[in-house]
């Protein structure tokens, strides 16, 4: 994160950078999304869960992350969302209501790395599980099935 975002809001110049940078790094998965297409991202908690709670709070509504354990986003909306926080200076985060704390800073390149995401692999839906991606990787290991749940 420091490498890019190093001065407040983000200039142009590190915003390209990151995209130099991720276009480079991400080369393995590029390849493989062209060969396997993705229509869907899954983000599992953290700046995902920011996301919907500021976009639930904006229209005035309360989403209980306890017990949400999934939540579809608008396309437009997070999108929106997504360059208005890219855009934001730190003071502006701290007052949008439905960001915590601890992602006050990191959302700025997290919303970059998203945005770059959806764009790139032309993402047509993207959802978010309040489930941590550990979780699912313990859920798997153990041969634990959802569908039980239901």
């Amino acid at each position: 994160m420091d490498k890019f975002h190093r001065s407040d809001p983000i200039p142009p110049d590190s915003i390209n950078a990151l995209v130099l940078y991720l276009e480079d790094c991400l080369q393995n998965l590029f390849a493989a999304a062209k060969k396997n297409p993705v229509e869907n991202l899954v983000g599992s908690a953290g700046v995902f869960e920011s996301y919907a709670v500021v976009l639930e709070k904006a229209k005035g509504h309360i989403l209980n992350l306890d017990e949400t354990k999934q939540y579809n986003f608008n396309q437009a909306e997070l999108l929106s969302l997504i360059e208005k926080i890219i855009l934001s200076t730190h003071q502006q985060r701290i007052e949008t209501a439905g960001i915590i704390p601890i992602r006050i800073d990191m959302i700025v390149t997290a919303s970059l790395l998203a945005r770059f995401i959806i764009e790139k692999l032309d993402i047509k839906d993207v959802v978010m599980s309040t489930y941590s991606l550990k979780e699912g990787v313990l859920a798997e290991m153990t041969g634990f099935s959802g569908a039980s749940l239901k």
